[in-house]
């Protein structure tokens, strides 16, 4: 009896062996090699993560070859920033002469009779699956109009930004419009990006080939290293010399370059597996609580950028722009792991939290776009959501709008 016990087992033992051989063979026969070396599988890179050399300089030598037609462009305040009268995604996503996403023109002096606001954030904000006249900032137009409150909403968003770019972008251009009302678009994602300092690294297939302006933590304080951005001719002799480069200690996404974090990422299988766990998480396994560097850093942020509105006497309102995976996770009955700094905004500042405005039904495909952004019905209910927050802060005469004696004077019906 026992030596057939043992023979079982023996047996189990034996066939997992097998199975495991056999399931990393099928990785490291299907898996592919870059120019640069790094290794991937079913779309996933695989640790150890190499420097993408090769890829950086292909996508540099294009921007520089294409410069006059490129509709992204690097900018040394912000790391890159659209091209004014341009036109994305096929013509459906225009940007005006200002560089923001508009078929109409703004003069710098807000109009006497009409509300002004001004949004900024990433792609989320900019509504990269939506056409000019889904994107939520239209349709926050539209809705205001319905509550009777004459407004003219201007986007600031850029695809890929993080929390710290959309606040130089205010400070930079957004703040020269005088908006009465400040809409920061918080993608929980940026807390990611925050640490990032070259958006290539962040990104494993095809990205912004431009490095970008990082706060980060000193003493308490909030700093900013890389202004000016450094320019797209020196990106590819910075990456021969990376790790000498002083760049280099901010870049969170640097870690485990070149060498095995953990013993067993050497199996290909290992690291498959660990990759794909890491996704499933929302981000990176990282830490977002108030002790880590990327929940100080995004609530000092957000606080610089509330600061900074508030002197220019605007109100300041922030909407939780939630991912289709972070949706998943919370209707799935998960802990949203940005929950300390989502319930930081909600004590601190005019919040609002669309996704609570997103039920189950919004995680059908249909709702999103065919690159993970909202689709229409999303924009046009995220329109009318911050459309009621704003129409119940002027109704209760919360919100201070001070270039107004009186809301009725950006009223439809005066």
């Amino acid at each position: 009896m026992i030596r057939r016990i043992v023979i079982n087992i023996l047996m189990v033992c034996i066939s997992l062996a097998l199975a495991l051989m056999l399931l990393e063979a099928i990785v490291r026969v299907a898996g592919t090699v870059d120019a640069d070396g790094q290794f991937s599988f079913l779309g996933y890179a695989l640790e150890p993560y190499v420097l993408p050399i090769n890829r950086l300089k292909e996508g540099i030598d294009a921007y520089l070859h294409n410069m006059d037609t490129a509709t992204i462009l690097f900018d040394e305040q912000t790391g890159w920033a659209y091209r004014p009268n341009s036109l994305r995604h096929q013509g459906t996503f225009t940007v005006n002469s200002s560089g923001m996403r508009s078929r109409r023109e703004f003069s710098e002096e807000p109009l006497p009779d009409t509300l002004r606001i001004a949004a900024f954030g990433d792609s989320f904000t900019a509504g990269d699956d939506a056409n000019d006249d889904q994107v939520w900032t239209n349709q926050l137009e539209l809705a205001l109009q319905q509550h009777g409150i004459r407004a003219e909403v201007m986007n600031f968003g850029v695809g890929g930004y993080d929390m710290g770019q959309a606040f130089l972008r205010w400070r930079g251009t957004g703040q020269q419009f005088m908006p009465d009302i400040v809409i920061f678009g918080f993608q929980p994602e940026n807390l990611d990006r925050n640490v990032n300092v070259f958006r290539i690294l962040y990104i494993h297939g095809p990205s912004i080939p431009f490095s970008k302006p990082r706060f980060y933590m000193n003493d308490g304080n909030l700093e900013l290293i890389n202004v000016p951005a450094l320019p797209p001719e020196r990106m590819v002799a910075t990456f021969e010399a990376f790790a000498t480069h002083p760049l280099a200690a901010f870049e969170d996404y640097y870690r485990s370059r070149d060498v095995v974090s953990k013993w067993w990422l050497s199996s290909r299988l290992g690291a498959f597996i660990y990759a794909v766990t890491k996704a499933q998480e929302g981000a990176s396994g990282a830490d977002y609580g108030p002790a880590s560097e990327r929940g100080m850093l995004g609530k000092a942020i957000v606080d610089a950028f509330a600061a900074d509105v508030a002197e220019r006497a605007a109100d300041f309102f922030v909407v939780h722009l939630p991912l289709p995976q972070h949706m998943a996770h919370v209707h799935s009955g998960g802990q949203s792991p940005y929950r300390y700094l989502l319930d930081y905004l909600r004590q601190t500042y005019r919040y609002i939290p669309f996704d609570e405005s997103l039920g189950p039904e919004y995680m059908d495909e249909s709702y999103w776009g065919p690159t993970g952004h909202y689709g229409a019905e999303i924009e046009a209910l995220l329109g009318q959501t911050v459309a009621r927050a704003i129409a119940d802060c002027i109704e209760e005469r919360s919100c201070s709008t001070q270039r107004f004696d009186d809301p009725a004077q950006f009223a439809i019906n005066r």
